[in-house]
């Protein structure tokens, strides 16, 4: 009985959401909503311009993609919206991505393109570290949304920890690629599946075993070259 409560309230509160994303959109003017479509759509062309930059759409990927058009959109578009970027990786976003930024620079604030910057470089960085192509990608977008320097780069080191490799193997840049090699030893045994005894922080282990991996490898290729 308590089961069949519990699994009807969770199907009464899925219901009242999407009642409730549904009235939201109904109570905008057929304008209002015309206009949260080009910006929504816009927001999707840049997504896969930055993802082309590498042809890597990772689960990650397509989770950080789906949750902020949820969160800015709602919920109801998910596979169009899924199908629309997948067509724009494969057949490209130029010349889309100048119109889509002069786009949003119409329908939107100043502080909304930032916060789109920021969406976009977590796209960048939700499948490896961001990379030189990525960045630079990145910077043309944010020059077409007339997002001055200062507000880029606040938002670039706001990703800067997280997402160098140097920072996740705790190593200064310029350092011997034996305490590299010594460091990362460190840290993937801290960090191998098969030393994680809680079920629940498997996931999180095995993506960060896989973050230490891939960091080792761009500084080794770094320093070899």
């Amino acid at each position: 009985m308590a089961n069949r409560f519990s699994f009807t309230n969770l199907i009464e509160s899925v219901s009242k959401l999407i009642s409730e994303e549904r009235e939201k959109r109904e109570k905008l003017t057929p304008l209002q909503q015309a206009h949260q479509s080009e910006i929504e759509n816009s927001v999707i062309v840049l997504a896969a311009a930055v993802v082309r930059c590498n042809n890597n759409f990772t689960t990650e990927t397509e989770k950080h993609f789906q949750d902020y058009l949820e969160q800015q959109f709602g919920a109801v578009r998910k596979r169009q919206r899924l199908k629309h970027i997948t067509n724009h990786i494969e057949i490209g976003t130029e010349p889309f991505t100048k119109i889509a930024c002069k786009e949003l620079k119409l329908l939107t604030t100043y502080h909304s393109r930032v916060n789109i910057v920021h969406f976009l470089f977590g796209i960048a960085a939700s499948d490896d570290f961001i990379n030189p192509k990525e960045l630079r990608c990145l910077q043309r977008i944010s020059g077409y949304l007339d997002v001055t320097t200062d507000d880029f780069q606040l938002v670039r080191e706001t990703f800067a920890a997280k997402h160098n490799p140097y920072i996740l193997l705790g190593v200064e840049e310029g350092v011997s690629i034996e305490k590299v090699k010594s460091a990362y030893r460190k840290m993937i045994l801290k960090y191998h599946p098969d030393k994680v005894k809680n079920k629940a922080s498997e996931a999180d282990a095995a993506r960060k075993f896989r973050e230490i991996q891939r960091a080792y490898e761009i500084i080794s290729k770094q320093l070899s070259s």
